[in-house]
């Protein structure tokens, strides 16, 4: 250890120096120093106050949206029990629209309307999860772009089908890159369009990783070639 030196000794301690000068700032500018402090505190209380209760909201979102899945794990061709799923999905929305929860709902409750026929609601649901997501990794904005591509066809809205199932393509679709182009070829058929059909169809042949779905493309392109 260094040895100090006499000069050291006799010099004041910086620590020392430095909580008296504060002090003496304090002493000398209570008024201002109480305004900081206090705003500082408050400032904490609120941002800590906002974390809780999102974390609660959030809970409490997700306790309803377990409610769901579990109700959908059920027979969903049982008309009570798909009812029964869209009255939780609609509460969940209801009561924490601004929860994730709540955006995954729409597009649950999408697929249920599909399934039951009822399009125009499932159009309505899908296109409300798609204003509501900002980025996904996952592949639930390919699924749900492509279940409007299929409402659209069901409405044999093929212009409105194709725009869908081509934005599907472009976004995250890791895994599903075969469906979306079987889905822009078959709609090029419906339309009479050979060339663009079986130029999709080649492309789905290409991506496709299911040897029994292999077989019915190959039908496809052989009977349209």
């Amino acid at each position: 250890m260094a040895k100090l030196s006499k000069k050291d000794l006799k010099e004041p301690d910086f620590f020392q120096a430095s909580v008296k000068n504060i002090a003496h700032y304090i002493e000398g500018n209570k008024t201002r120093f109480y305004v900081v402090l206090t705003s500082a505190v408050v400032t904490i209380v609120i941002a800590l106050g906002i974390y809780l209760y999102w974390s609660g909201y959030q809970k409490n979102a997700m306790q309803i949206y377990s409610q769901a899945q579990t109700n959908m794990l059920e027979n969903m061709e049982d008309p009570a029990v798909s009812e029964k799923a869209v009255d939780i999905l609609k509460e969940l929305i209801k009561k924490y629209p601004y929860s994730r929860s709540a955006r995954i709902a729409h597009y649950h409750l999408g697929n249920i309307y599909y399934k039951s026929g009822d399009l125009d609601n499932a159009i309505f649901s899908y296109k409300k999860y798609l204003s509501s997501v900002r980025s996904d990794n996952a592949g639930v904005k390919f699924l749900t772009l492509t279940s409007l591509g299929y409402c659209y066809e069901a409405k044999k809205d093929f212009e409105t089908a194709l725009d869908y199932f081509e934005q599907a393509q472009k976004s995250y679709n890791v895994g599903f890159e075969s469906i979306g182009y079987r889905n822009i070829g078959r709609i090029y058929e419906a339309m009479n369009d050979t060339e663009k059909a079986l130029e999709n169809y080649r492309k789905a042949l290409e991506k496709n990783s299911d040897p029994s779905m292999d077989i019915f493309i190959q039908k496809k392109i052989a009977s349209l070639s």
